[in-house]
């Protein structure tokens, strides 16, 4: 019967015509390539090698065979390494990244649910991040995917995007702020109030205002002040303390907090799922669809259970 050792011992002799050296290669004696080749030949029914007391030389057939062999172990190299490439993909973790101020409900983990029930050992990491250091780690190739708004995303032809659900952004102030009480659904009334803003990582206090002015274009929104502090938490607190106000998605961890009133503005904004285009994997691509039925299915529920509206 052809075996892996016998076809390995016709190679090895096939380049080095010499039973001594092949045996060297293979770390066998040479009186054990001599039976392997024997058995080999008798198991094709065919003499690969011609033998004398000094030389060995392939026959015809035995070139044949050598080719036949050398050709189809690339091709077997290539298949395993496909092979291992998919299982890798398939028992690997699908590392995500978020915006570390967004509540995303369910969706993640009943996306997850649902890929498993075919792929048991796949596996969510999840991290949060700002969006500056979550378009960082993704192009770094430290993240796999990463949810980011719409207004996060560099223009990079690398990045794949898919859109999961728009929402409306929100403005977001202290319920014991007087403007609060009898709200005429006008929520340019609050441009009286400062507004917070927290600064990214890597920018300057003048980048941070610069980047509020393009972030309120869209809203036609000219607060007074513009107040800029060092993380999303200062800007929760500094609000509940009745010191500003601040815009944020409606799918913002703020829903938890009962010490601020959220108001609807006019403007929509997307939440994507991102990756990149060189590390497209089914599994991630599998994902990121599934996310966008999630949310597509549990729209409705969500907007009561969180009150999105």
């Amino acid at each position: 019967m052809v075996n892996e050792l016998k076809v390995k011992c016709f190679m090895c002799l096939a380049e080095t015509l010499s039973f001594t050296e092949a045996g060297r290669r293979l770390f066998i004696s040479q009186q054990a390539v001599s039976r392997h080749i024997a058995g080999l030949e008798q198991d094709l029914g065919i003499r690969l090698f011609e033998r004398s007391r000094n030389s060995v030389e392939l026959t015809e057939a035995g070139v044949r065979f050598f080719q036949f062999f050398r050709e189809t172990g690339s091709r077997l190299q290539l298949l395993l390494a496909e092979l291992a490439g998919e299982y890798a993909i398939q028992t690997k973790n699908i590392r995500i990244g978020y915006q570390n101020w967004l509540e995303f409900g369910p969706a993640l983990g009943s996306a997850m649910a649902v890929l498993r029930e075919s792929t048991p050992d796949l596996h969510l990491l999840g991290e949060r991040h700002s969006p500056v250091a979550l378009i960082t780690l993704l192009e770094s190739a430290k993240l796999d995917m990463i949810l980011i708004h719409e207004r996060f995303i560099p223009i990079n032809s690398e990045l794949r995007r898919l859109l999961l659900i728009k929402t409306p952004m929100q403005v977001v102030i202290s319920r014991r702020d007087p403007l609060c009480i009898g709200f005429n659904g006008d929520y340019h009334i609050f441009e009286s109030r400062p507004l917070l803003i927290d600064a990214f990582e890597g920018e300057n206090q003048i980048a941070t205002v610069a980047r509020a002015g393009n972030e309120l274009a869209p809203y036609k929104f000219e607060p007074k002040e513009i107040i800029v502090l060092p993380n999303r938490d200062s800007i929760y607190t500094e609000a509940e303390l009745g010191r500003g106000i601040f815009l944020s998605s409606s799918m913002s961890q703020t829903i938890q907090n009962g010490s601020l009133a959220r108001f609807d503005t006019d403007v929509l904004e997307g939440l994507f799922c991102v990756w990149r285009t060189s590390n497209s994997t089914f599994y991630i691509e599998q994902y990121a669809k599934q996310l966008r039925r999630e949310y597509s299915a549990l729209t409705e529920r969500f907007l009561k259970t969180y009150r999105w509206e």
